[in-house]
């Protein structure tokens, strides 16, 4: 039973990041403002993490013997993260609507890490061990670029 809501709890999440990757290239492109250099280059980076994350998490999905959400129209149905228009979006702005999708990466994270454990898999319990690692490190960058 416990392994099924880590299935279901990984695809979420892996639909989550996906939809993520959209948003955070929107926020890529659309920024605008007087941190636009140091946000752009952030947010790339950000793009690129995520699209690694995605990859390791279905392919973790795919090891376990898991069928990995794939498809944009489930992502969407899944995801907790909203995506964005296609329109500028202030420096400020951006900065918050990123902190508020970190906070719930960071609580998602920790449900997975819990109930990975639960069914003995160190192994995903520890790929996401490290990303609530980056993760806290996002959100205190974040909380200081606000204040």
């Amino acid at each position: 039973m416990k392994q099924n809501a880590l299935h279901e709890k990984l695809n979420v999440y892996l639909a989550n990041q996906q939809i993520m990757y959209t948003k955070l290239r929107n926020l890529h492109w659309y920024v605008k403002g007087s941190s636009f250099f140091t946000l752009h280059g952030k947010f790339e980076e950000l793009l690129n993490a995520t699209a690694g994350i995605v990859d390791e998490v279905a392919e973790r999905m795919l090891a376990l013997e898991l069928a990995p959400v794939g498809s944009m129209k489930k992502a969407l149905e899944l995801s907790a993260v909203k995506e964005l228009d296609d329109a500028p979006i202030g420096s400020k702005e951006a900065v918050v609507k990123l902190k508020n999708d970190v906070e719930y990466w960071i609580k998602d994270t920790r449900e997975i890490i819990a109930l990975s454990e639960e069914v003995g898999d160190v192994v995903t319990a520890d790929i996401f061990t490290g990303y609530l690692k980056e993760y806290e490190k996002l959100n205190w960058m974040i909380n200081s670029y606000l204040a």
